[in-house]
């Protein structure tokens, strides 16, 4: 398991305890030493997962406020709207999202509108 990430991560462990092995895969580790080293890469983990968090959460907010809508956001994330806006919610009322004002804005050009039906030829009345 190698990847970019867990390279990081493993620095940062380091940084934090400089008595830690040069890695976790060392061959010559005792059980003991293998065990500090895996609990420090789940400190270093976690301490990532959080800041991942945030800075997602900060792009969500900042998209937003440059036009994006909950479909884009739920795209960029691979997940749906719906999970967008359960996953940020409140961005629709973020004041210098151009994308959420233009929906507000149609809103309530259609809540200016005066709709006039006949309950008994509503066909005719919407056709004309």
């Amino acid at each position: 398991m190698d990847s970019e990430l867990q390279d990081l991560a493993w620095k940062r462990a380091r940084r934090a305890d400089p008595g830690l092995p040069e890695s976790p895969w060392a061959h010559d580790l005792t059980g003991a030493d293998r065990r500090r080293a895996w609990l420090a890469m789940v400190s270093a983990l976690t301490a990532a997962e959080q800041e991942i968090t945030t800075l997602t959460a900060t792009a969500a907010e900042r998209a937003a406020e440059h036009g994006a809508d909950y479909p884009a956001l739920g795209a960029a994330a691979g997940m749906t709207r719906q999970g967008a806006r359960r996953r940020w919610p409140g961005l629709s009322r973020r004041s210098g999202s151009a994308g959420f004002r233009r929906r507000a804005e149609r809103i309530e050009v259609a809540r200016d509108q005066v709709v006039v039906a006949d309950p008994v030829n509503l066909y005719q009345s919407a056709k004309s």
